[in-house]
């Protein structure tokens, strides 16, 4: 479990999971914001493992891109803990142009080089730098609004890198790649902006939040 450096209302835990395996990341093809790649068999073996990591965990709302494998693996963690799954557009995969579908063996000189930067856009694609503004509405949103205490947030590789970055405060230029497999979680818990403030070197947070009921509209919008 990760601290964060960004500051809210009040303090809000969010486990950020990356989606399931397709056969797709298998074959090493670049998927993007397509939206129809299903998770294969051994993707959902991976999402019920997820889900019962989570299972200890005291969510009460599952926040997914809407794209079909990270909804996929939402609803098979949902399934599990008997929650709520809202479809989230803003935690989508880098938009990767016209190299979408295509297999990374394919278009490697083509992308060799720009994959990490934070301003090279494939034509009709994403950079990393939109990606991060995009994620980042985002995350203000729900760290100044909370939907809930506890939210599961599942989500694609290169978006987790920039909500990682974001929560710990670090601008896209200084962001450090990091791979997370699939099925990956990463916990970040952003503390309340006068708990931050108070917080004794070695203590615990002190103070609490309420626990509201989930609100389950488009949140990032």
């Amino acid at each position: 479990m990760t601290e964060g450096a960004i500051v809210g209302e009040r303090r809000l835990v969010l486990h950020l999971v990356r989606h399931a395996e397709t056969d797709w990341n298998a074959e090493r093809r670049i998927q993007g914001q397509l939206k129809d790649v299903a998770l294969s068999a051994n993707g959902r073996e991976q999402a019920r493992a997820i889900a019962e990591e989570l299972a200890s965990a005291s969510a009460t709302l599952i926040i997914a891109s809407d794209l079909d494998r990270t909804m996929q693996t939402a609803q098979i963690i949902a399934g599990r803990l008997a929650l709520p799954v809202t479809p989230e557009p803003a935690l989508r995969e880098r938009h990767f142009g016209i190299v979408e579908g295509q297999l990374y063996a394919d278009v490697a000189k083509l992308v060799d080089g720009w994959w990490q930067t934070p301003d090279h856009r494939v034509e009709g694609g994403e950079s990393n730098r939109e990606m991060y503004d995009r994620v980042a509405r985002c995350l203000e949103r729900l760290v100044a609004e909370p939907p809930a205490d506890e939210i599961i947030l599942v989500t694609h590789g290169g978006t987790m890198n920039m909500a990682v970055a974001w929560l710990a405060g670090v601008p896209v230029d200084a962001h450090e790649w990091q791979r997370f497999d699939n099925c990956a979680l990463r916990t970040v818990v952003v503390e309340p902006l006068d708990v931050s403030r108070a917080r004794s070197a070695d203590g615990p947070p002190a103070g609490g939040a309420r626990n509201p009921e989930p609100r389950t509209e488009n949140l990032c919008e």
